[in-house]
């Protein structure tokens, strides 16, 4: 019973700081506030961004999603160029 249990919010955050990685924190307000969580504990996250330091209660998050570049889906080479494949066929009533 003393196991401790894997905490997935622990974890999470804790990858985060160790990665430095930049996130997106959406309030359940809405607002959206972005920059590298510095540092956490149980009821608050620190977050860094080049113009200041904020203070956020756990509490007012609603996500926490780490910041992906956009990057282009590769074309299906498997699949025919458009100019390739059958035309459709048009059933008239």
């Amino acid at each position: 019973m003393n196991q401790p249990d894997s905490d997935i919010q622990f974890d999470f955050l804790r990858a985060l700081v160790d990665g430095q990685k930049p996130v997106w924190v959406f309030l359940v307000s809405g607002i959206k506030l972005s920059g590298v969580i510095g540092s956490f504990d149980k009821y608050v996250i620190s977050l860094r961004s080049p113009a200041v330091t904020q203070t956020i209660f756990k509490s007012a998050v609603a996500t926490v999603i780490t910041q992906y570049p956009s990057v282009p889906k590769p074309a299906d080479e498997d699949r025919p160029a458009r100019s390739e494949r059958r035309p459709r066929t048009v059933r008239h009533r």
